[in-house]
């Protein structure tokens, strides 16, 4: 499978210049026009697999909004693989920009309650599915599963080919592509994961996927997990609004409105508050997930005005 060569570019913000910290952006965002970000290094191991045991049909879970799902719909298609999605709500969720995308693109949706949708990694659960769809390759939530981790730490070899940090950061949802970068990393380096949701699973579920990769102790000792929920997972208020809106005047980089931006805005606050000595080098990953702005757009007109959508939807059209 094809991707753009990873571009990591400095950048320039005033509060990291003042406080004597580099940063620079991996813009895995830019890597695939399908799969944008981690989902390109944790869906492609997935698709590899497949295709090598004569698997047609790749069904995975997400909410209605999932840049796991939209990507993953996008990528079956261009690959001649069937795709269905377990989604979390109801039936009415398919007409927004996200699930129409998926179904455009040839996936099968089929909704699920909340209660139910609890039962995903629950194994007598995953057994009756896997029943019901013999000839397809259950993937987890997020595309969190072992393939996913081996996958993400090609995104550390990536990075470091191009820029080599300290510390390399990204957001963590489910905890793979952070596994992934850790243990991609140089002897040298460190890497922080960003948490976006309340999970307090997520530590231990990173160390497992860690060990099963690389049970190296000294993996153990070089990355840190930091909360950067802001509320819960895809709160969105005007005060993040302002952070991102800044964030793109001062760099030209739109994050999106659910992962990166709140990785960003976290370490804005640590290097605010001189948690890196002075001379620390940081590259931030960019995860992609720009797709879920399209189903923000009332939300960001009524925090901002039509204007502030314009300036985003303009990007996102030059994209």
């Amino acid at each position: 499978m094809y991707k753009r060569p990873l571009r990591v570019e400095r950048v320039a913000l005033d509060v990291a210049k003042n406080a004597g910290v580099e940063l620079f952006m991996a813009r895995a965002d830019e890597i695939h026009p399908l799969a944008s970000g981690n989902k390109f290094y944790k869906l492609k191991p997935h698709f590899d697999y497949a295709r090598k045991n004569g698997i047609e049909q790749l069904l995975s879970f997400g909410g209605a909004f999932s840049n796991h799902i939209h990507a993953l719909a996008l990528m079956a298609n261009e690959y001649d693989f069937q795709s269905m999605g377990i989604i979390r709500g109801e039936a009415e969720y398919a007409k927004n920009p996200t699930l129409t995308a998926a179904r455009n693109a040839g996936m099968t949706l089929e909704f699920v309650t909340r209660k139910n949708y609890k039962l995903r990694d629950d194994e007598n659960y995953l057994t009756a599915l896997g029943k019901r769809f013999p000839q397809a390759l259950i993937i987890p939530e997020g595309g969190s599963s072992p393939l996913a981790v081996a996958g993400c730490t090609e995104l550390s070899k990536d990075i470091n080919a191009q820029h080599k940090s300290d510390i390399l950061t990204i957001a963590s949802g489910t905890g793979a592509s952070f596994a992934g970068l850790v243990c991609g990393l140089e002897e040298t380096q460190q890497a922080i994961g960003y948490a976006v949701l309340k999970d307090q699973s997520l530590e231990e579920r990173i160390a497992s996927f860690i060990a099963a990769e690389n049970a190296e102790a000294t993996h153990f000792n070089r990355y840190s997990i930091v909360q950067a929920d802001y509320g819960g997972y895809a709160k969105f208020d005007d005060t993040h609004l302002v952070f991102i809106l800044d964030w793109l005047e001062q760099t030209g980089i739109l994050l999106d409105p659910i992962y990166t931006s709140k990785m960003c805005r976290r370490l804005v606050e640590q290097i605010v508050a001189c948690e890196f000595a002075r001379g620390t080098s940081i590259t931030m990953v960019h995860s992609g997930g720009l797709q879920g702005w399209f189903g923000m757009q009332d939300n960001v007109m009524k925090l901002a005005g039509e204007s502030s959508w314009h300036r985003i939807q303009s990007y996102l059209q030059d994209k």
